[in-house]
């Protein structure tokens, strides 16, 4: 049943990274081209990961997320491949990984989802919350209180599908406690998905409605029609949990008398364990188990219990030994075999005291994780607002005009030769002039509120174009610029001059400052580095032979300068 909420979360996720309203082979193909044409494309790769968890391929979901993690690291969109990259990650290690692992990727993704203010995030990592509290804690109560508070939200947000879901979800939990409370929760979830038309949440509902109709006896009739609903829709779509489905038949063919049939439904679960999770591994071993002791097949029985203690152990997910612990207490009681019977018992016994333990060092592991990400995230506060601050003074100096500058000298260094591409450049270009017509006028405004004639700052024409034309002679001749630590002090003394003079010379031939225009050869030389095929350079030496003095100052620059980044810049120019 956990595997299944798993399923439920991510194909939420899916709608709001696709743009679409299933997660099927067909709609994530595009974004699986997209990924073979440029790896580091964020969309794609959210939406790739999210398709893979929803599948159950949790392996290939946490490839997705590290690379988003990289590039979120490496200094590309941090806000955007960090949440998303921390989120997939924990979502793919909620089954399958280290619980405080799961916990800190999640908790991770919270604090940019509520930072950034992406409220359709923060339902999903909440409702992961919900899974990982129920999966590795064992705690209804903490998750149904995550499962409310998406629900709120949803509400709020006018979500009706993640309203079927979290009603899903909590009928799911209501159902562990053995508390039929939980049976209108999964009923409205099925009215609300069929009156919306959302067969996802409806399928799922309908398993957590059934399970209810077999635990109370009185209803027969609605279990053999809901199993029959599941089966037809199973068979029209793309689901997980025909283990499942084989096992609630075999128990409906147990309030039945059908002895046989449950048999042979229990051996068709244990035939398509390869498709199922642990948690519904486990519960088939034990619901088998109990037919075979209702039949006093006990030896066979016992049998059962032990091949499933030994896969959980394989496994290694302790929580679901403890249902295995005490069916196997029955069974040896019921065996006359008291010794094994109290062995068993005190080992159930052991399980839910040590969960108990476990629990609260994991609360306490937990709040070392809050505290630490919460003292991660002031200082970056800081930090951006000093780079906010510096951004915003230089964009008032003309920080816009590189854009400009570099990407027409791109257009006519490369793209002339490439129509393709050229015209995408043309695109951003006009962009670009629009974007620093606006600001000149800024600047020029600036300039006058300051008092400064041009006649009063300027140099000499004939002095300003001679300096400019050796410093250009530099630039070009001597590659001064593949020096990442070039000063304007140091380019000053190699001109025979002071670097007041040849700063103010080249703010007045460019409108840029020193460093921009040393950037813009840097860009134009780390282009003509990535359009020759033949060498094929990695993009982090080629940062470095440029002038670059990161990897994530190089890829910021080229992305500004050229409207995209240098792997896909690459990739683009192999298509050609």
């Amino acid at each position: 049943m956990l595997r299944r909420f798993l399923i439920l979360l991510v194909m939420l996720v899916m709608v709001w990274a696709a743009g679409a309203r299933e997660t099927d082979a067909d709609t994530v193909k595009p974004y699986q081209e997209a990924l073979a044409r440029d790896p580091d494309d964020k969309d794609a790769l959210r939406a790739v990961g999210v398709y893979y968890l929803q599948h159950g391929e949790f392996g290939e979901a946490e490839k997705c997320g590290q690379h988003l993690l990289r590039m979120g690291e490496g200094g590309y969109e941090p806000d955007f491949c960090l949440l998303w990259g921390h989120f997939i990650v924990g979502a793919a290690t909620i089954d399958t990984g280290d619980g405080m692992e799961c916990y800190a990727h999640l908790e991770q993704a919270r604090t940019i989802a509520e930072r950034v203010q992406d409220h359709k995030a923060l339902m999903s990592i909440y409702n992961s919350f919900g899974i990982y509290s129920l999966f590795v804690n064992s705690d209804t109560y903490t998750a149904i209180s995550y499962y409310f508070q998406v629900l709120e939200e949803a509400r709020l947000l006018g979500d009706r599908r993640m309203c079927a879901v979290m009603l899903s979800n909590i009928s799911g939990v209501y159902f562990q406690r053995k508390d039929t409370t939980g049976l209108r929760y999964a009923e409205d979830a099925m009215r609300i998905a069929r009156e919306y038309g959302e067969e996802v949440p409806l399928f799922y509902g309908t398993m957590n409605a059934l399970q209810y109709y077999l635990m109370l006896d009185s209803l027969p009739g609605r279990a053999e029609a809901a199993l029959s609903d599941l089966e037809r829709m199973y068979a029209g779509g793309d689901f997980s949990g025909l283990a499942d489905l084989y096992m609630y038949r075999a128990q409906l063919c147990e309030k039945k008398g059908d002895v046989a049939g449950a048999y042979r439904n229990y051996a068709f679960a244990m035939e398509h364990f390869d498709t199922a999770g642990v948690s519904s591994i486990t519960a088939i071993y034990v619901s088998y188990a109990h037919l075979l002791r209702s039949e006093h097949r006990l030896a066979t029985a016992i049998g059962v219990l032990e091949q499933g203690l030994a896969y959980v152990d394989s496994c290694g997910i302790s929580v679901h030994q403890e249902k295995l612990f005490k069916e196997l207490s029955h069974c040896y009681a019921e065996a006359g075999q008291r010794d094994k019977a109290l062995a068993y018992a005190f080992r159930y016994q052991d399980c839910l005291e040590r969960r108990f333990d476990d629990v609260r060092e994991r609360a306490l592991q937990e709040m070392r994780v809050k505290h630490d990400i919460y003292s991660r995230e002031q200082q970056i506060d800081r930090q951006q607002m000093e780079i906010l601050d510096n951004h915003f003074k230089m964009a008032l100096l003309g920080g816009g005009i590189v854009v400009l500058f570099v990407a027409l000298g791109m257009a006519y260094y490369q793209y002339r030769k490439k129509d393709r591409l050229y015209g995408i450049i043309v695109a951003r270009n006009r962009e670009s002039m629009q974007r620093e017509q606006a600001l000149q006028k800024q600047v020029e405004a600036l300039r006058a509120g300051e008092g400064v004639s041009q006649a009063a700052a300027g140099l000499s024409s004939d002095k300003q174009q001679d300096l400019m034309t050796r410093f250009t002679a530099l630039m070009d001749e001597r590659r001064l610029f593949t020096d990442p630590s070039l000063t304007v002090a140091a380019v000053a003394d190699e001109l025979g001059t002071n670097r007041t003079y040849l700063s103010r010379a080249i703010n007045e031939s460019t409108g840029k400052t020193f460093t921009q225009v040393v950037n813009s050869y840097r860009v134009r030389q780390a282009v003509a580095e990535i359009s020759d095929l033949e060498a094929d350079k990695p993009l982090k030496q080629i940062a470095m032979e440029s002038g670059f003095s990161s990897l994530s100052t190089f890829y910021t620059a080229f992305q500004s300068a050229v409207g995209m980044t240098p792997a896909r810049y690459r990739a683009k120019l192999k298509e050609m």
